[in-house]
């Protein structure tokens, strides 16, 4: 009996319990997220389970969702709360109804909060040419979505409002969620910028292991305690709202219990939030979904004629009423006006008749009007402010008292023929005023015939056309005439070569076509200023005028070139080319003669050019070509001299260019090498080497440095070379530091002087070495003294700054230029180079050891550290090594190769 009442109580209480189970409301809470629903069911998890024990009247349970998902979701009316972030819920909210936000969620960073969110706008950190919001419009812009709030609409908001245009629909790249993805193509050079939420940009570097000033912020926004980039302001984060169907109660006590739990708990920690707080303001929200008219604010209500009729139906009545008497009224009053004006305008007509001739007797233009037999019988003022004769000092007279002289009397009888036959006569004429002055005229003539086809009167008009003569002749001399010097310009001289080429098929005569450059220049330009050097330029041309016959032709096409076309030289080329070389020795002579500029005077040389040409085969562009790279071989020469075209000159310029087209694809696809020569020291261990760039050209095989070197700094090409040396150095001294065997080798590199002169070279320096600052005091410049002696100033400056950075300098070929120990002492060196030139001789030449010795005892004098290269044997190294020097190199210690880091040194 006892066991059937235990059993039954039992029983009784596991019924009572399902019961009161089965009692609990089942309550669904909405969730979008981005990252997968298992992971995020698992981070909330202790919340739900918080909230299933506090309130036993809900049993409560999460579903995530994304965008599409969490839509269908509300539609259905299968959740009871939703979560999710501020743009969305107004979009659902205002399309299906929820309530106003209940609580809206902190977000947590380093377990502190961050109350709200905003928008990044973001580029690569050396897109120098991305500065401002308005450079936006043109560039590839990549984004999760345009639909994001915090990745999309609060970067264009703030477009919108500093009056940019929103970004072109055709250059936004939709990468999808998460966020991340828009940066991923912007490092992938995919897009220019990348719009993304506040703290991605931070988690991006920090999972990926770029480094934070790989990247740049546009519009950039300072917030005080904000932990994350910025560049629009900050808006709030997401709200928790309940669907309709859910009773207040229920709502109430969901709020009540997410308020109490505290800051920064366990389970909103797992969950990655701070906690919940009372609702925010979600109307700058709103506004700016408005202002952007992105959903649910792209559509507006169709208005129909019916709704504005039953609205209005009695004011729309009064108006049509209204209307049909005022047309009427004004029917009436148009036609009584119309009767009117007819009257008025016979009355008006004969005097505005009057008033047009009273107007136009007053124009600007002159006018004379003669009777049939020519006497002046009236001029307006115009006629005497341009001849300078009073309407009474004319009267009677015939207009040939202005006759100046210039024309024939058939010219005359040409203009009459005109007026018998057509009635009148148009043309340009020179007539004289009263004080004698010359002056050209417009004139138009015109026979005034009565009803019979008379000749009652003669009407003249003219107008002073001096100015537009001069503007003439001055658009004439501009065209052919250099403004400057007013020799003849490439245009005049084009065509004055044209002619005699002509004149030279003919009469077989020779001609020479002499390209003139002053050498240095733009020193003296660059030194005194603009004003001094065109000074020389004039100069210049007065002597070249006076240096040849007049029928030759001096030009300037511009800069400091000058151009001399000779013309009638010999039949026989021998005695043309004897005449041309006469004129430019004189030319050579005379450009040694000082050129006087503010009581100093200057001597400017020049380098010439000289092409012989008979007018049978060559046409112009090619004469010109000649003569400039017979210009050039000149200066290569030495300058100061001229040179004839031949055709080597030709081959030797070819093979130049060619080496520059295939620098340039060298260049793109990365055919150098960097060779390394080992440095020694006075116990024959290593210590470091000599990095020297090397190309092995696909087809030609290995190419000297001395052919292709001189041509890099020519074009300038030696820019982007000589960044390539330093980063393959600084990448080589970075993968020694891996190795214990190699910490301490250093790499020297040159650096040329194009490179080191260019004005931004320390910054360009920084920039392309991030990354390597924990080896870029192993590193060492070699410069020439030529290179310091230009600017010294400027050199020592730069040396200091790139010092402090840890770079270690080296004057390379000492002894070979014109050292002077007063700079010497202010530069800051570690090391001399002594030149392979003395090392070579030193044990057979005294002269070149006494250099040497000198060299190292200077050296070690100042504290500075002697490197001897060029050392070739044993007997070199002893004897250096006993006068002291520090380091060698040369090919006893080992020739310049490539290395290969899997092998021992």
């Amino acid at each position: 009996m006892m066991r059937k009442l235990i059993v039954l109580i039992l029983t009784s209480l596991v019924w009572v319990s399902s019961v009161s189970a089965a009692a609990k409301e089942q309550t669904v809470i909405g969730l979008l997220a981005f990252q997968p629903a298992d992971q995020v069911k698992e981070n909330w998890q202790s919340i739900i389970d918080k909230l299933n024990h506090e309130l036993t009247s809900s049993q409560f349970s999460l579903q995530v969702y994304n965008y599409e998902q969490l839509n269908l979701a509300v539609a259905k009316r299968e959740v009871d709360f939703v979560l999710t972030n501020s743009g969305h819920y107004i979009e659902i909210n205002h399309q299906y109804g929820l309530s106003s936000p209940l609580v809206t969620m902190i977000a947590a960073h380093n377990h502190t909060p961050v109350r709200g969110f905003g928008g990044v706008i973001v580029t690569k950190s050396d897109r120098t040419d991305i500065q401002q919001l308005a450079e936006l419009q043109n560039l590839r812009i990549a984004t999760s979505s345009r639909q994001s709030l915090g990745g999309y609409m609060m970067q264009v908001f703030e477009m919108k409002r500093a009056g940019i245009a929103s970004p072109r629909a055709t250059n936004i790249i939709e990468t999808d969620m998460p966020h991340e993805n828009a940066l991923f193509a912007l490092m992938d050079n995919q897009a220019d910028v990348a719009f993304v939420r506040t703290g991605v940009l931070e988690n991006f570097v920090k999972r990926h292991g770029f480094k934070q000033d790989v990247f740049k912020i546009l519009n950039e926004q300072t917030i005080e305690h904000f932990p994350f980039a910025l560049s629009t302001p900050l808006y709030p984060e997401w709200p928790l709202a309940a669907m309709t169907h859910v009773n207040e109660q229920q709502a109430g006590e969901l709020t009540s219990l997410l308020l109490s739990i505290p800051f920064n708990h366990e389970s909103l920690a797992r969950a990655g939030i701070y906690g919940f707080t009372i609702p925010a303001d979600y109307e700058p929200v709103r506004n700016l979904m408005r202002s952007l008219r992105v959903a649910p604010y792209d559509t507006s209500a169709p208005v129909y004629w019916h709704d504005i009729w039953q609205a209005h139906q009695t004011t729309i009545s009064i108006l049509a009423v209204a209307s049909l008497v005022i047309l009427l009224l004004a029917t009436l009053i148009t036609m009584t006006n119309m009767r009117l004006k007819t009257v008025v305008n016979h009355l008006t007509e004969r005097e505005q008749a009057l008033e047009v001739a009273a107007v136009a007797f007053k124009t600007q233009e002159a006018i004379l009007i003669t009777d049939s037999n020519e006497k002046i019988i009236s001029v307006n003022p115009a006629f005497t402010r341009i001849t300078g004769y009073k309407a009474e000092e004319v009267l009677g007279l015939t207009p040939r008292v202005l006759s100046s002289g210039r024309h024939s009397a058939e010219f005359y009888e040409k203009m009459w023929l005109a007026i018998k036959d057509d009635g009148g006569w148009q043309g340009e004429i020179w007539n004289k005023r009263k004080n004698g002055e010359v002056f050209p005229e417009l004139q138009t003539i015109t026979a005034i015939k009565n009803n019979n086809s008379e000749v009652t009167h003669y009407l003249s008009t003219f107008s002073d056309i001096t100015n537009r003569k001069k503007d003439e002749e001055q658009i004439h001399s501009l065209a052919f005439f250099d403004p400057l010097t007013g020799l003849a310009n490439r245009r005049l001289l084009e065509d004055h070569i044209k002619q005699a080429m002509a004149s030279s098929r003919r009469n077989k005569s020779h001609m020479a076509l002499m390209f003139i450059d002053l050498d240095n220049f733009k020193t003296i330009n660059d030194t005194l200023g603009h004003k001094y050097g065109d000074e020389i330029l004039k100069q210049v041309a007065s002597r070249l005028v006076n240096c040849v016959r007049d029928g030759d032709t001096v030009a300037r096409p511009g800069g400091d070139e000058f151009i001399i076309l000779l013309e009638g030289l010999a039949t026989e080329l021998d005695l043309a080319s004897q005449q041309a070389k006469t004129v430019a020795e004189k030319l050579v002579d005379l450009s040694h003669q000082p050129y006087m500029l503010i009581d100093k005077s200057y001597v400017m040389t020049a380098s010439i050019g000289i092409s012989l040409f008979n007018g049978n085969e060559q046409n112009y562009d090619e004469l010109l070509k000649r003569s400039d790279l017979a210009m050039y071989k000149a200066k290569e020469e030495g300058r100061n001299r001229f040179m004839f075209f031949d055709h080597s000159i030709q081959e030797s310029i070819n093979k130049r260019l060619q080496i520059e087209t295939d620098l340039r694809l060298a260049i793109v696809r990365d055919e150098f090498e960097l060779h390394y020569q080992p440095k020694y020291n006075t116990d024959y261990k290593l210590v470091g080497y000599e990095g020297l760039i090397r190309w092995p050209h696909p087809a030609k095989g290995l190419i000297s440095p001395a052919e292709f070197i001189p041509v890099c700094e020519e074009t300038n090409l030696i820019l982007p070379i000589g960044y390539w040396v330093i980063d393959v150095a600084c990448q080589r001294l970075l993968m020694w530091q891996q190795d214990s065997t190699k910490q301490h080798l250093t790499i020297a590199i040159n650096i040329s002087n194009i490179q080191f002169k260019q004005k931004d070279f320390v910054e360009q320096f920084k920039i392309r070495t991030r990354g390597y600052e924990s080896i870029i005091h192993k590193l060492e410049f070699e410069l020439t003294e030529s290179l310091l002696m230009k600017d010294i100033q400027d050199s020592i400056e730069k040396m200091q700054q790139l010092n402090k950075l840890g770079i270690r300098f080296a004057l390379d070929d000492f002894g070979t230029g014109y050292s002077s120990l007063s700079y010497l002492k202010n530069l800051p060196l570690s090391a001399l180079k002594i030149d392979q030139s003395f090392v070579r001789d030193m044990l057979i030449d005294s002269n070149d050891a006494a250099i040497v010795k000198t060299v190292i005892a200077l050296a070690k004098t100042l504290n500075l550290q002697v490197i001897a290269e060029g050392v070739e044997n044993n007997k070199q190294a002893t004897m250096l090594k006993h006068l002291g020097c520090d380091l060698f190199q040369g090919y006893y210690f080992g020739r310049p190769s490539l290395i290969d880091d899997t092998k021992d040194e």
